[in-house]
This record gives C-alpha cells, structure tokens and sequence, in this order.
C-alpha cells in the first residue's frame, strides 16, 4: 500500500507578524494546506509577551491534532514544536547548544503512521558557520541513527543556510532535499517582503518527495518573517 502524507515546516516567528502577535493568522496559513505533521520554529509556550499561550498547543487545539514541544531557551519556555495527527511512541529533546552561542535543540519524536514509524526530527540551527557545522555533524553523527534504513524519517526546520553551503551539502549526503528535487515555484523562504533566500528545509530519508512548494498566501505574506514550505512525500 503506498501512503502519501503532507509535511509543512514554518518558523512563526512566535507569532509576530506585521500586525503584531496574531496566531489567527497563523492557524489561517497552516490550516487550508491539511497537513499531516507540521514542524515549528521560534514557538513561545506560555510566555508573557505573547499573552502567556501555549502556542503550539493553541494550534494543535484548532487543527485538532497533537502537539509536542522542545524548549531550547527561556526556562524551555521557547523553541521548536512538531503538531501531528498521528501517535507518538517516543520523544527526545536533544540540546545542539554550541557556547557561547544561544541555546539550540533538536526535537525528536517516533510516529505512527499507516505505514509504520516515521522518526521525525524539527530543529532550528544557529546563526554562526562554524555553530551550524558542528550541529549538523551533532545531528548526522550521533542523534539521527539510520536503524538499518528500516524506518524512514523526516528532518525538518530552519537551518539559517543557503542550499549551497557546506551544512546544506553535508545534509544532502546523508537525506533527499524535498525542494530540490520536486520543488515548484518560489524558492526563497526568509525574507517574507524581501527577495529573500532559501533557509527552510525538509530533508527525507526512506521517502519519496514527490512535490514541494513555498506558500505564498495574503496570510503567510503577513504572519511571520518566513514563509512555510510544504512537501508531499511518498512512504
């Protein structure tokens, strides 16, 4: 039985668009694309500048799916989310924090789906070169374990890099760039009003990408500095 399931992945920026904090606006990017798991970036859960919501939650509630939370900063009280529909069977928060640099995680949770476990991995990578590389061979080298190439898994975030760089290279060793190879479209993820670069990613391993693209609405252009990329992928 071949399974076809829709993964988004978006920075919101903790909700702040250009009209200030509205997670309305984000619920209206994310709910019209029915995807089946949707990584987060830059969530506030429960902090007061934004109303003291659990963000992710708040999401999950109205998109009548689960959520589960990585803090990385801010007593854990900030970072990255995965909202899915389907059960969890095992979550990890694993620190990528490089000193003396902000704090950094990958969030990881195995998920039942139609087809079996689906390992998922949401991150968000720091702003310096040399931070990035040496979260990105954390990730390859120690948390992100092949099992044999049995189970497929999905690692999706912000990686604060351009395709070309050697964090991107190094990824596409090990993962299939959803985008490059069935993307449609504008590339450019950050920044939202501006040309922009291509800084979002999911990277797909035992999985097909079958097509991908950057959404571009009258909400995403108005809900956060990034847009979300979504991609369809064939288990």
């Amino acid at each position: 039985m071949t399974v076809n399931l829709r993964a988004m992945t978006y920075n919101i920026h903790s909700g702040f668009g250009r009209h200030g904090h509205d997670l309305h606006t984000i619920l209206r990017v994310i709910e019209p694309e029915q995807a089946d798991l949707v990584a987060l970036q830059e969530v506030d859960f429960a902090l007061r500048r934004s109303g003291h919501v659990n963000q992710a939650q708040w999401l999950a509630d109205r998109l009548s799916m689960h959520a589960i939370i990585g803090g990385t900063r801010r007593q854990g009280r900030y970072g990255n989310a995965l909202l899915t529909r389907w059960a969890t069977t095992f979550v990890m928060n694993h620190s990528l924090t490089v000193r003396p640099h902000p704090g950094r995680a990958c969030l990881e949770a195995h998920l039942t789906t139609p087809k079996g476990t689906l390992r998922c991995y949401v991150t968000h990578l720091g702003l310096v070169p040399q931070e990035r590389m040496a979260q990105v061979k954390r990730l390859t080298r120690e948390i992100i374990v092949a099992d044999g190439g049995h189970e497929p898994a999905l690692l999706m975030g912000d990686f604060n890099t351009v395709s070309r760089s050697r964090v991107s290279r190094l990824l596409r060793r090990r993962f299939t760039d959803a985008f490059k190879v069935a993307g449609n479209g504008r590339a450019a993820t950050f920044h939202v009003r501006l040309r922009g670069m291509r800084v979002d990613y999911i990277y797909a391993a035992g999985l097909t990408p079958i097509a991908a693209h950057v959404l571009v609405t009258r909400w995403s252009a108005r809900a956060s500095d990034h847009l979300p990329l979504v991609a369809v992928l064939r288990a």
